[in-house]
């Protein structure tokens, strides 16, 4: 070999090793971008109420986490049960949410892999961008629950479902980790359950038959390993059916589900009009795939679109079938197959149009998600706020003042933080940690505020309220109207305190 080939051969290689690392590095840099965000966020954000019940029920062990889990919680085990054990590491908040954190931190990672098996015709770098700022993600991240670990999951039965069914080498090794992800998913959110179905049915028009005889194996394992809970899961389901209205038709969690997709792509519900402006870019994104379809049509890539539109028909179906609400939170498991879909689209042009769709669709996304960001985390705190709530109750009041907190379920991430010497009294009643109905914490008359406060030791001339932003979740209404008009005939207020989606007065006992 002389001068000039060893010389063309070196530059060739560094030309090689430099297309390989770009993605590497561009991924790493999104991944310690996206932390910068959540890491912080997970230290300055206060407990609220979800986070408040998930420290509350991993505080006292492996044990009292799994039976917590199952019957106050009313959930699949596996994510309190991880907690119980994570938190060995140290009991306060922050570490707690850092285990959210790092699955939100795995979603991103995972994506160069995900998008070479179903999305190979597009430059991954802008679609790892649209993920890694997504207020959706980023949401999880800095949740005390299970959500950011269903992303990771579905994130994980994508990956190992091609690797197992669809690659023309399936792998024995990702059959396994399939099937093993099928269990752990069935015990942390039974939703993931209708991914792993959609799954199955798309193998059928493969017709391929070993590949169905082994999915067909994994869902044996999986139903086998999940028997213990089909017991469990009717009296789980019948505590929400008895409080929340079920949904009348199998449209109603669909039409809910669509808007939850969309929200997932394009996150613009904090700013004003946000339907309008739904509405101006679908029409556009229409009228360009049909003007690309016409021009330079293209053999468009449907795989992760068909498992989608699968798992959004179970999806809609199993809530129907259950008679449960939805809400956005609920639909995690889609998120990942979502935005994948969302780029899909641009598939059905030819390139160069195909590249700069996909870059149109990720700053698109990119922009939309800065804005949500900006406006959702400005106050640095959850709704409550209730660090700062307690740190200026606790420097402005007296002894024999109690604390009467509304809605009663505040009164949980408020205990978290308050230290001081005042009785804290939830109204109507207080959350019992042992069956979960909201149906308890409606206050119907007045009569209900008179019987806790004279149950309160004590003269308590003066008190201090608390209120909560929320008097309605879904059909409940928790009685707002109620107490307000029983503090305005038999208190005045002398001060009044607001804070990020909470109120603090100071009542004194009218003569």
């Amino acid at each position: 070999m002389n001068v000039s080939e060893r010389t063309w051969s070196a530059k060739g290689w560094s030309a090689e090793t430099r297309s390989r690392l770009r993605p590497v590095a561009v991924t790493l840099a999104l991944i310690c971008a996206h932390l910068l965000i959540t890491l912080p966020l997970a230290y300055l954000l206060n407990v609220w109420q979800d986070d408040a019940y998930t420290l509350a029920s991993t505080s006292h062990g492996l044990r009292y986490a799994i039976h917590q889990a199952v019957f106050f919680e009313q959930n699949a085990p596996f994510y309190f049960a991880v907690m119980a054990l994570w938190r060995i590491i140290g009991p306060s908040y922050v570490v707690a949410r850092l285990f959210s954190v790092l699955c939100a931190a795995g979603v991103v990672a995972l994506l160069p892999a995900l998008l070479r098996r179903y999305l190979p015709e597009a430059r991954p770098a802008w679609i790892i961008l649209a993920f890694a700022f997504n207020p959706f993600l980023i949401w999880a991240a800095v949740e005390i629950r299970l959500y950011a670990l269903v992303i990771l999951l579905s994130a994980l039965l994508l990956l190992t479902y091609y690797d197992a069914f669809l690659t023309p080498r399936p792998s024995l090794r990702a059959l396994a980790a399939y099937t093993l992800l099928c269990v752990v998913s069935a015990y942390t959110q039974y939703y993931l359950l209708a991914l792993v179905a959609a799954q199955g049915i798309l193998l059928l028009p493969l017709r391929r038959r070993l590949a169905l005889t082994r999915f067909a194996g994994s869902v044996v394992v999986t139903a086998l390993a999940f028997l213990p809970m089909l017991r469990l899961l009717p009296q789980q389901l019948s505590g929400f059916r008895a409080s929340f209205i079920a949904p009348s038709t199998p449209l109603v969690p669909a039409q809910a589900l669509a808007e939850y997709l969309l929200q997932f792509v394009l996150p613009l519900t904090a700013i004003p009009h946000h339907h309008l402006v739904y509405t101006v870019l679908l029409l556009m994104a229409a009228a360009g795939a049909v003007t690309a379809r016409l021009r330079a049509p293209a053999r468009p890539n449907l795989l992760m679109g068909t498992m989608l539109a699968l798992d959004f028909a179970l999806f809609a179906l199993a809530v129907f079938a259950a008679g449960e609400h939805l809400i956005i939170r609920h639909a995690a498991s889609l998120f990942v197959a979502t935005l994948i879909t969302a780029f899909s689209v641009a598939t059905l042009y030819r390139e160069p149009v195909r590249s700069r769709a996909v870059v149109i669709l990720a700053l698109t996304v990119f922009a939309s998600s800065a804005i949500t960001l900006a406006v959702t985390y400005r106050p640095l705190a959850k709704i409550g706020d209730w660090a700062r709530l307690t740190a200026y109750l606790e420097s402005h009041e007296q002894p024999g003042q109690p604390v009467l907190v509304f809605e009663a379920e505040n009164a949980v991430p408020l205990a978290y933080y308050y230290r001081g010497s005042n009785a804290i009294v939830p109204i109507p009643t207080a959350v019992d940690f042992r069956t979960y109905n909201v149906d308890r914490f409606v206050l119907r008359d007045g009569a209900q505020v008179a019987t806790r406060i004279a149950a309160i030791p004590g003269e308590h001339r003066t008190l201090w309220l608390v209120t909560g932003r929320y008097c309605h979740a879904l059909n409940i209404d928790f009685g707002c109207d109620v107490l307000e008009r029983y503090v305005r005939s038999r208190y005045r207020t002398l001060a009044t305190r607001t804070f990020y989606g909470s109120e603090l007065r100071l009542l004194q006992r009218a003569p």
